[in-house]
């Protein structure tokens, strides 16, 4: 284990990230949309934005459904669209203006982000005068219809929804959509590929009514895996967590984080062996993925290794330092 954590630390210091350079965060600030609506009583409400090509702007649906009235705002202007597009279930649309005039984002690929890479997030959140900007670093992608769920640390408001989450090279690669409950809550971003589908498909509509729930936002049991996890993982229900684990796996058997889950699952309930085996396949796959080293890191310590309990801080330093000061 000793040489594979040596190994691991060559490897993730041959594709480590910077922060964004503010540069970089200031270049998407005109992309970056304010949206307003009334809603069905009559009362205004705020969300965010992105010009993703000529003349269109994607947010997310759960924004503008079942208003009254749409808006944008930009550089002290207002604009109105002419017609939508509407992905209800992954909670997109994309708004269609005329005469924008707003030069469009730079369009990404979440396939080619890893564990821990730097990103940052920019919207209107807490309804703020000029877009805000947040950082983080990718915490888990989460497979679903084939793309995947960015998890980020980039925190955001409410007033953020359909704002953007940028790489380190300002390229678009989701909306800020949802957060977990809880204190210590989770952000999640649906990805730019479901944006650059919908532009390519779909026909223009005029209604904002809402045909179907969103899938975050979905019936407990039609929610995806990840999101059935919040409550057992919060209020430290390890078997039915160790339940949930053993559904998503079977649905998924190529999942690394259902693969995770049932590790967690397995060290809270104290089967040290069966953790291990798992959290090695893991960190095996994807050696940045930060928390399954600490529970790596906290088994290390059960078993007295300190040899190994140094290599994997040393590990964490570099991924997510912050996570050892969850270790005991």
């Amino acid at each position: 284990m000793y040489r594979l954590l040596t190994f691991f630390l060559t490897f993730i210091s041959q594709i480590a990230f910077a922060t964004p350079s503010d540069e970089v965060t200031f270049a998407v600030t005109p992309s970056v949309v304010k949206v307003h609506v009334i809603d069905s009583k009559g009362g205004h409400g705020v969300g965010s934005g992105i010009v993703v090509a000529d003349d269109q702007v994607a947010t997310n649906c759960h924004v503008i459904a079942n208003t009254q009235g749409v808006q944008i705002g930009k550089f002290g202007e207002t604009f109105s669209p002419i017609s939508m597009k509407a992905d209800w279930r992954h909670d997109l649309c994309i708004l269609q203006f005329k005469f924008l005039d707003i030069k469009p984002i730079v369009l990404g690929n979440t396939k080619k982000l890893s564990y821990e890479q730097s990103v940052f997030s920019k919207s209107y959140g807490g309804n703020a005068i000029k877009p805000v900007i947040s950082y983080g670093q990718i915490k888990a992608l989460y497979s679903l219809d084939n793309e995947n769920i960015i998890q980020s640390s980039a925190g955001f408001a409410m007033g953020a929804s359909g704002g953007g989450l940028f790489d380190d090279e300002g390229r678009l690669i989701g909306l800020t959509t949802f957060k977990s409950p809880g204190r210590h809550a989770y952000f999640y971003s649906i990805p730019v590929e479901w944006i650059e589908n919908l532009l390519r498909q779909g026909k223009d509509i005029q209604l904002t009514a809402q045909t179907e729930a969103p899938f975050w936002d979905a019936p407990f049991e039609k929610r995806p895996y990840f999101m059935q996890t919040y409550d057992a993982e919060r209020e430290h229900h390890w078997d039915r967590l160790n339940e949930i684990a053993s559904l998503w796996l079977k649905s998924e058997p190529q999942s690394s984080e259902a693969l995770f889950t049932k590790a967690i699952s397995r060290f809270e309930l104290k089967d040290y062996v069966g953790a291990k085996k798992e959290l090695d396949e893991v960190v095996k796959r994807n050696p940045r993925h930060a928390r399954a080293q600490l529970y790596l890191l906290k088994l290390a310590k059960l078993n007295h290794d300190a040899n190994q309990v140094k290599a994997i801080e040393i590990l964490l330093t570099q991924l997510d330092e912050y996570l050892l000061s969850e270790s005991p």
